[in-house]
């Protein structure tokens, strides 16, 4: 007789390897499905916030535009109708825009300390150490700003500062010896890290291309009463009070108010110091589009009828 013939595996056994192996499958296709179907979810999300994202900037524009078109239409004085008021929250498809304006001149333009006159850069930086005094500052930031914005490597005595000063820090970096972008770039000069500094003086300041007299009919009262060492805030207070709807219309006007006698402004010494009128504008456009909220601020210059955008920042 020949040999046995070889049994097969039990069938059980066949049938519970298929069983597993079906179930591996089963678990490695939902897995590939769940993380394809998790990553197009994402995909849609990432490309529906940047469309969103697209769509704030464009509004943003449009809210910048529009507040140049009305800021070129308008007459002398007429543009006060417009500063420092939100405007108020207009619906668009998908959300939101919003917006304000404000005049730069208005504020303490930090370029004015090298970029004026050298007979107005005096009076600027009288002016603004008067501002350091009244937020409780060292009056001597002001040599320390004045060397950030110079050309040379002499520091002023006694609270200037150079590229000696910087480079000693970590980490090291020189003095810019150029006019500031913003005022925020403070920050990094010599002497300012006094909260005061954040909190009173920064929203005072300005930092604009060239050399700008100051704009008596938009300016704040701290810096008006840093005008002169015989002004204070409350006769700065009343300046304001006066000061007509659509501002004084001469700069003798304002210079003739009570408020201003013994002050040593006249319209001699007012030449490129102060003005009734402004160039520089900011412009703060707010647009909501879906998920993304975006801020877009624009530096504009007023020259004629015609407005020129200088600089955009989100």
């Amino acid at each position: 007789m020949g040999e046995p013939a070889l049994l097969p595996r039990p069938l059980a056994n066949q049938q519970g390897a298929a069983l597993i192996a079906a179930l591996l499958a089963a678990a490695l296709v939902t897995t590939l499905a769940a993380a394809m179907i998790f990553s197009q979810q994402l995909d849609i999300r990432r490309s529906g916030n940047i469309i969103h994202g697209d769509q704030a900037y464009l509004y943003a524009l449009g809210v910048e535009e529009w507040t140049a078109l009305l800021l070129g239409r308008a007459e002398k004085g007429e543009e006060h109708q417009y500063l420092g008021k939100n405007i108020p929250p207009i619906m668009v498809e998908g959300g939101q825009v919003s917006g304000r304006m404000n005049d730069l001149q208005g504020l303490f333009n930090l370029n004015n300390l090298v970029l004026a006159t050298e007979e107005n850069q005096e009076k600027f930086r009288l002016q603004f150490r008067r501002l350091l005094a009244a937020c409780e500052l060292n009056v001597e930031l002001e040599q320390a700003v004045s060397d950030w914005l110079d050309a040379d490597q002499e520091p002023r005595f006694p609270g200037g500062a150079e590229d000696g000063e910087y480079l000693r820090r970590t980490p090291a970096y020189r003095a810019a010896n150029r006019p500031l972008s913003t005022p925020g770039e403070l920050a990094l000069v010599y002497g300012f890290d006094n909260q005061a500094f954040e909190q009173c003086l920064k929203p005072l300041l300005s930092a604009l291309p060239e050399a700008t007299a100051l704009n008596v009919n938009t300016a704040p009262a701290m810096v008006l009463a840093a005008l002169s060492d015989q002004l204070d805030l409350k006769k700065a207070e009343q300046l304001i009070a006066d000061r007509p709807e659509k501002g004084y219309p001469t700069l003798a006007d304002f210079l003739a108010h009570p408020a201003l006698a013994g002050s040593g402004l006249d319209a001699e010494n007012a030449t490129g110091f102060l003005d009734v009128q402004s160039n520089y504008f900011m412009v703060q456009s707010q647009a909501l589009i879906g998920q993304s909220h975006l801020t877009l601020y624009s530096l504009l210059k007023r020259e004629g009828k015609a407005v020129r955008v200088l600089r955009r920042n989100r």
